[in-house]
């Protein structure tokens, strides 16, 4: 018998291609995204491909009370999603005028504050039943700051290093944590850079990636697969260098 899930960030890009293949693999969906008409939108193609059920609660992550009161509702519907996914997020570039403040807060807000939330939310409900899996999209940008996008960066590690205290916190405890760290996706987000984004990949390969790996209950995955081995380079390297190489680097494909 297949297992439920709630995914927020659904309507397009990695989330949708993760929605789609959770249906081709017969898991019943509890989808939330903003965006009312993309959520009906991918509900009518999860139903036709495989999902047996697919509920939606159209409502802004960051709005905490709408917000949890979605999770509740979807939760109630699946009989209790033993999955949850973590995947709303958005990007930004290093604002220098006046709005560089909004700008950073609102990406912190939804990368961070509104993942873990979720992330907290319904650990809570999976420790009452015992077991689960808890899933965070964070990024491979995430391991160092990233010229021209600070936030993202620093929203993207802060998410890394909650999810890995929650993994070993809740380790004991019948529920299992995976991270999983994109590289380059052809999603609305990446398009907004100019230039050649290195390994890019298609999101319905990265979506079968992620969703083996959180059937797997891999505590870690990234994609595209060189990304496995530059991460860590990308944490080694001496800071002088790794200004060098990533501000020109950064410049060629942010365009």
């Amino acid at each position: 018998m297949k297992k439920s899930v709630i995914l927020t960030g659904a309507s397009d890009g990695i989330g949708r291609a993760m929605a789609l293949e959770l249906a081709r693999r017969g898991y019943s969906l509890g989808l939330i995204s903003r965006r009312l008409e993309l959520l009906e939108q991918i509900r009518g193609e999860c139903l036709k491909i495989g999902a047996t059920v697919v509920e939606i609660e159209s409502v802004d992550v960051t709005d905490e009370t709408r917000f949890e009161a979605a999770l509740d509702s979807l939760d109630r519907s699946l009989g209790g999603a033993e999955i949850f996914v973590a995947n709303a997020g958005v990007t930004g570039r290093s604002c220098f005028d006046e709005n560089a403040w909004p700008s950073a807060k609102q990406t912190l807000l939804v990368n961070v504050m509104a993942a873990i939330h979720g992330l907290e939310a319904m650990k809570i409900k999976m420790l009452a039943r015992g077991r689960g899996t808890l899933v965070g999209v964070s990024s491979v940008a995430g391991s160092r700051g990233m010229p021209t996008g600070g936030a993202y960066s620093s929203s993207k590690a802060a998410l890394t290093t909650h999810l890995e205290t929650m993994r070993v916190d809740l380790k004991s405890m019948g529920i299992s944590v995976v991270t999983i760290a994109p590289g380059f996706i052809d999603t609305p987000l990446t398009k907004k850079n100019k230039g050649k984004m290195p390994f890019l990949m298609q999101p319905e390969t990265a979506a079968r990636i992620f969703v083996t790996a959180i059937e797997k209950k891999k505590a870690w995955e990234i994609a595209p697969r060189p990304y496995l081995y530059l991460y860590p380079i990308l944490q080694m390297l001496p800071r002088t260098l790794f200004d060098f190489i990533l501000s020109r680097t950064y410049r060629t494909i942010r365009g």
